[in-house]
C-alpha cells in the first residue's frame, strides 16, 4: 500500500491502493433515520481532498450549508431525469434502505438501485464512482437474486471502511488535537491541526469556533460568510435552529448547539453584514 506522504497529488484509489475504479466505503453513519439521522456527508471533506467533488445525494442532505464546495446530483432528480447529465468521477450516497426502497416518506419512496445500477454500467472505463453506503456488501434485490450476494459481487469493485481511511489520513497528514471520538469529519480536524500550530486550544470542537481567540485564517470562518449569503433576504426569526439544521449533514451528536451559539452570537454582533465581519476578523487578527 503506498504511503501517502510520498505521493503527489494522489488520487482516492492511489491512497487506497487499488487498480479498482468502482470504490465502496461504508460508513454506518448513513444508517440511522429519522431524527437519529445526521452527518450524512461527514465522508464528503475526506473525499474531496482527492478532487471528488460531483456528488449524488438525497436533496435532504443539502441543509443550505456545504463545509467543502461540490457539484450536487440530488438522487431525486437522478430517479426523476435519469443519468444523461451526470458526469464522472461521482461520489454517491444512499444507504440500503435506499437502494431497497425500504426507506420512505409521506412524498416518495426511495428506490436507488436502478439508477446506481445504470451508473455503474454507463461510467467511463477506468473513471471513479464512489458509493457511500451504510454496510460493506449493499444488496439490489430486484436484480440480484442469489440468496447471500450483493451486486458488488458482480462488479469489479473494491471495499473499504470511511473510519479506516479517515485515521490513515490523519496519521499521514494532519496534526488534530481533536480525537477521533470527537467527530469522524476532517473539516473540523482540519481547524483543529491549524489552529494548534497557532498555539491555540484545539482540542475540542466547541474550541475551534471561539470567534475572540481565532485566527484570520482559520477555515472556521467560512461557514459565517456562507449562511450570511444563503440567507442574505430571508433572516429567520429562529436563527439558531436554522444553523442547527445546517449543521446537521455534517456534525454527529455532540456540541453542535455550542456551534451554532457561536456562529449566531457573531453575526448578530456584526448585525448580519458581512463588511463588518470582515472588519471585525481582519482587525482583531491584527491586534491578537
Amino acid at each position: 500500500m503506498p504511503d501517502p506522504q510520498n505521493a503527489s497529488n494522489p488520487t482516492l484509489t492511489d491512497f487506497i491502493g487499488t487498480r479498482d475504479s468502482f470504490l465502496v466505503i461504508r460508513d454506518p453513519q448513513l444508517e440511522k433515520t429519522g431524527t437519529q439521522a445526521r452527518a450524512q456527508l461527514r465522508s464528503l471533506p475526506l473525499l474531496s481532498e482527492f478532487g471528488l467533488d460531483r456528488v449524488a445525494h438525497p436533496g435532504i442532505y443539502d441543509n443550505g450549508l456545504r463545509l467543502v464546495d461540490y457539484e450536487l446530483y440530488p438522487n431525486e432528480d437522478l430517479r426523476d431525469d435519469g443519468i444523461a447529465d451526470v458526469e464522472f468521477p461521482l461520489v454517491h450516497y444512499a444507504s440500503q434502505e435506499m437502494l431497497t426502497g425500504d426507506l420512505q416518506d409521506d412524498d416518495r419512496v426511495y428506490d436507488d438501485q436502478d439508477i446506481i445500477r445504470r451508473l455503474l454500467r454507463e461510467r467511463p472505463e477506468g473513471v471513479s464512482y464512489v458509493l457511500v453506503t451504510d454496510t460493506s456488501s449493499p444488496r439490489m434485490p430486484r436484480h440480484t437474486q442469489k440468496p447471500g450476494k450483493s451486486f458488488v459481487d458482480e462488479f469489479e469493485c473494491t471495499v473499504t471502511d470511511y473510519k479506516g481511511l479517515l485515521k490513515r489520513y490523519l496519521q499521514y497528514n494532519l496534526d488534530s488535537a481533536l480525537p477521533l471520538s470527537s467527530t469522524q469529519n476532517l473539516y473540523f480536524h482540519q481547524i483543529s491541526s491549524h489552529h494548534k500550530q497557532a498555539g491555540l486550544t484545539a482540542g475540542s470542537i466547541p474550541d475551534l469556533f471561539d470567534y475572540t481567540q481565532i485566527p484570520a485564517d482559520s477555515p472556521a470562518w467560512d461557514p459565517l460568510y456562507y449562511l450570511l449569503r444563503e440567507d442574505v433576504d430571508q433572516v429567520l426569526e429562529d436563527y439558531s435552529e436554522r444553523i442547527r439544521e445546517a449543521l446537521r449533514s455534517w456534525t454527529e451528536r455532540g456540541p453542535t448547539q455550542k456551534i451554532a451559539n457561536s456562529m449566531l452570537d457573531m453575526i448578530e454582533r456584526k448585525e448580519f453584514e458581512e463588511e463588518r465581519l470582515d472588519d471585525y476578523r481582519y482587525r482583531h487578527q491584527n491586534t491578537t
